[in-house]
């Protein structure tokens, strides 16, 4: 159930941005300025640096980690826990066969019927554990999606908002999760982005 390197490899799978657009903070090249390719002016963000700075990023990656390290601790307690009665119902079993030559039929029955209910009250406690470890899963994988979906849905507002005002035809993606391999430094808006996006969510916690 852990999220770190897994939470930021998802993420960045999900975050391959179709839309065009561009930022806001250096200021931003204006259309005149970009080189155009095939009469389509082109600029480009880090999607790794971009999510590195973005505060709402890093903020709900750091809950979903807490959530995640919670979830765990809390799951593995109760599984020592179950380890130990299943422990001790196994070494009682032994202990009975031992000696069961020595034991009255009547009270080896009345422990035979004994062990049989501790048994099933272990194996249905061993359902649960697992029922438990499943949902605490699913009800991460849940937040994910939604923070997922989130960024995406802020990223590419962001991006659209700034193409239309700037004039850009398209904002490709560099990094783990794009298709850029090199992009000049004048056409990469990503430190405006991330500032400006920043500035959009500090305003929103407001």
């Amino acid at each position: 159930m852990k999220l770190s390197s897994l939470f930021v490899a998802t993420l960045f799978a999900v975050l391959i941005i179709s839309c065009k657009d561009k930022d806001a903070t250096q200021p931003l090249p204006a259309a005149s300025e970009i080189k155009e390719t095939n009469g389509a002016k082109v600029v480009f963000v880090n999607i790794d640096s971009l999510l590195e700075g973005y505060d709402l990023y890093q903020e709900q990656k750091k809950a979903l980690e807490t959530q995640s390290a919670s979830a765990e601790r809390t799951i593995a307690a109760k599984i020592e826990t179950f380890q130990k009665k299943l422990g001790k119902f196994q070494r009682d079993v032994y202990e009975t066969q031992q000696r069961a030559q020595n034991i009255p039929p009547v009270e080896l029955k009345a422990l035979e019927e004994k062990f049989a209910a501790q048994q099933n009250n272990l194996a249905n406690e061993e359902q649960s554990l697992m029922k438990q470890r499943d949902e605490a899963a699913l009800a991460l994988d849940k937040r994910l999606n939604e923070l997922q979906l989130k960024l995406k849905n802020n990223i590419d507002t962001y991006l659209a908002k700034v193409a239309a005002e700037k004039g850009y035809d398209y904002v490709l993606i560099k990094g783990s999760a794009g298709g850029v391999l090199f992009g000049r430094d004048d056409l990469d808006i990503t430190k405006a982005a991330t500032t400006a996006m920043n500035e959009e969510h500090r305003a929103a916690k407001k």
